[in-house]
């Protein structure tokens, strides 16, 4: 594991006033937290169109706001004075409603970005995924911020990722203002909530035949910490973030006392697509087979060097982190 030690090389502009979209959301939360207990901060703005989810008074520089990403937010940023955005409103789970899943994901960006441009803001920090990149056959090696995106085709996480990342770099490039993509793989936490995290709760899991993936893993305070670090320096572009090292599918699986059961890729996308189709699952489509059949592994040397970010956590601490999403004790 190695130090973390924080070492940007240039600091950015004062961000002092920072909104937060998604702030009741599991990452939400946790950066509302991690920004309101910084001096520099004189305001965090929380965005979501749940009501603040604690108990108790939060921090007198926290301001909740409920709304919606697809709404008008131009006076809103105006009337706190917002220096940067972070965009984290996405609904990360499949669902049969596409365009209501699109609007929220796509849609809120470029409403987000649209509000941003009006009200002059300088700065927009966004938390994509290394799913943009695809798992497909062709895999050679870790993917580097260069390598062209190809989302698995059907896979609306990451075409929704795709689509918002060119609209934010869009903006940046309409205004100057300055804009960081960081690319995770799955975050994880004690209340972590996606594809990984779901599958694990199952005691069987069906794999494809002959394949043992490797995968990685990111833990939320490794996240937490790209992330202020974006808004708190001057680096702007894509940006891959993971723990180090990797884990293979079929060792996740019993760590956490599953089993996997093989069965010919074809068949498995037939009846996970069926099974999809008819309503019967709501965790995934067809194509989402494709990320434990082939690989989709990042090099986060990038963040190393221009961001100053190194994970205090591998891959397997990272997993073993949402023992308690999963349902097991720590």
């Amino acid at each position: 594991m190695s130090s973390g030690t924080d070492r940007p090389t240039v600091m950015a502009e004062a961000v002092r006033r920072i909104a937060v979209t998604g702030a009741a959301g599991f990452l939400g939360r946790a950066l509302v937290d991690r920004l309101s207990a910084r001096p520099e901060v004189e305001c965090v703005l929380a965005i979501d169109v749940r009501s603040n989810p604690k108990l108790g008074t939060p921090p007198l520089n926290v301001k909740w706001a409920v709304g919606d990403v697809r709404e008008p937010l131009d006076d809103l940023f105006k009337a706190h004075g917002i220096d940067a955005v972070a965009h984290l409103a996405y609904l990360l789970r499949p669902s049969h409603d596409r365009a209501r899943v699109h609007a929220i994901n796509t849609g809120g960006t470029e409403n987000v970005a649209s509000a941003c441009e009006a009200a002059k803001v300088r700065a927009i920090v966004y938390p994509s995924s290394t799913t943009v990149y695809g798992a497909h056959a062709s895999y050679k090696r870790p993917y580097l911020e260069t390598d062209p995106v190809n989302p698995v085709k059907g896979f609306q996480y990451s075409e929704d990722k795709v689509e918002a990342e060119k609209i934010l770099l869009g903006f940046a490039d309409r205004t100057g203002a300055r804009v960081a993509i960081l690319r995770a793989p799955p975050v994880m936490g004690p209340s972590a909530d996606n594809f990984i995290v779901r599958s694990l709760t199952r005691r069987l899991l069906p794999s494809p035949w002959g394949t043992n993936v490797q995968l990685q893993f990111l833990h939320i305070d490794d996240l937490l910490h790209a992330l202020v670090l974006a808004l708190t320096t001057s680096v702007r572009g894509v940006y891959n973030v993971s723990g180090q090292g990797s884990v293979r599918w079929k060792d996740m699986v019993r760590v956490f006392g599953n089993r996997v059961v093989p069965v010919p890729a074809p068949v498995l996308k037939s009846v996970v697509g069926l099974t999809w189709a008819l309503r019967l699952q709501s965790d995934s489509p067809a194509c989402g087979v494709e990320f434990i059949r082939y690989q989709w592994l990042a090099d986060t040397s990038k963040a190393d060097r221009e961001l100053g970010w190194r994970p205090r956590y591998s891959s397997e601490q990272a997993l073993l982190a949402a023992r308690p999403a999963i349902g097991i004790p720590q």
